[in-house]
């Protein structure tokens, strides 16, 4: 199992300074499968419909690099200075 911390901070369209983080957790599926799940730490933090992703190769690295891309390409994060912690304490 894989956990990461996902912050992004930095200046919105309306000149607002935002700051939003996530906590990922990434595990292996079957058969070289990883499958992920988001949990948004900050009010009000975009998420996007479906807060597990899936992916059929990779395994866990890689559902936690999908769920990572998926957040940072949400309307409302895109352009936000990312931060990423692998394992945090």
């Amino acid at each position: 199992m894989l956990t990461a911390s996902l912050r992004l901070s930095g200046t919105l369209n309306d000149g607002a300074e935002v700051y939003r983080s996530y906590y990922l957790v990434a595990d292996f599926g079957t058969h070289g499968s990883g499958i992920s799940s988001i949990i948004p730490l900050s009010l009000g933090a975009p998420m996007p419909d479906d807060d597990h992703m899936a992916v059929e190769y990779g395994g866990e690295e890689m559902a936690l690099k999908a769920a990572a891309e998926c957040i940072k390409n949400l309307p409302g994060n895109q352009g936000l200075e990312v931060r990423v912690v692998i394992n945090p304490e």
